[in-house]
């Protein structure tokens, strides 16, 4: 019976561990680089806030999530998004706001557990969003492609001690879109570096910074509250 006990606290400290990132209350903060085909720059600070609520849209599968760029309301409504973040999986809508918009067409952040070098695995994303800037008409669906390429360890600001990276490479490989993602995952804190290699040959580069309750957060900024 007690090694029962212990099996079942093992298995349920794994889930924890999986499943804490994005669906409790907490303020990731990015430094985000974006650069155009033309090589026009554009920095700023975004930050992700969740806030541990279930998405209206999809209150079975995804968690509410909101992109904001730094001095805005993360509460206006077109700010809403969501996650999956179950144990199993963890699949992130990336910002899509602004000349963000061509990370609809760049495989979304994701990772699934068990984690580990050299695992694969194709999503059916479905029917992406037509695009008149980019010619994709309605109708185009894709299949991102990922792979877990490396683990190494480094140390982090954040959490003052060298923690486990994950190096993932997402690819959408067809007629009309051609991009991909890299991405740097912790089981800690989540997606800590991401670049999105765009479709229109723009390229974005997200780092994390720091993160935040949401009372530390009301306190520094005054954006966010409870």
């Amino acid at each position: 019976m007690k090694h029962l006990v212990l099996i079942l606290l093992c298995l349920l400290g794994n889930y924890h561990l999986h499943s804490q990132v994005y669906n409790k209350k907490i303020i990731y903060k990015y430094q985000v680089e974006n650069s155009s085909a033309e090589g026009i720059k554009k920095k700023q600070i975004m930050y992700l806030a969740c806030n541990g609520k279930t998405w209206v849209f999809d209150p079975k599968k995804q968690f509410s999530i909101g992109w904001v760029d730094e001095g805005k309301n993360v509460f206006l409504p077109n700010n809403n998004t969501g996650v999956i973040d179950n144990g199993d999986t963890i699949w992130l809508h990336p910002p899509r706001h602004d000349i963000y918009f061509v990370h609809e067409f760049t495989p979304f952040p994701e990772v699934r557990f068990p984690i580990e070098v050299g695992k694969q695995w194709t999503t059916d994303f479905g029917y992406v969003w037509p695009s008149k800037e980019l010619n994709i008409p309605a109708g185009v669906k894709v299949k991102p492609h990922y792979t877990v390429e490396v683990k190494f360890e480094e140390y982090s600001d954040i959490l003052g001690r060298t923690i486990d990276c994950y190096r993932i490479v997402g690819v959408i490989n067809q007629a009309l879109i051609k991009s991909k993602w890299i991405g740097v995952f912790n089981d800690e804190l989540g997606f800590i570096r991401m670049e999105f290699n765009n479709t229109n040959k723009s390229i974005t580069k997200m780092n994390l910074v720091d993160s935040f309750g949401w009372e530390q957060c009301k306190e520094k900024f005054g954006l966010f509250s409870l």
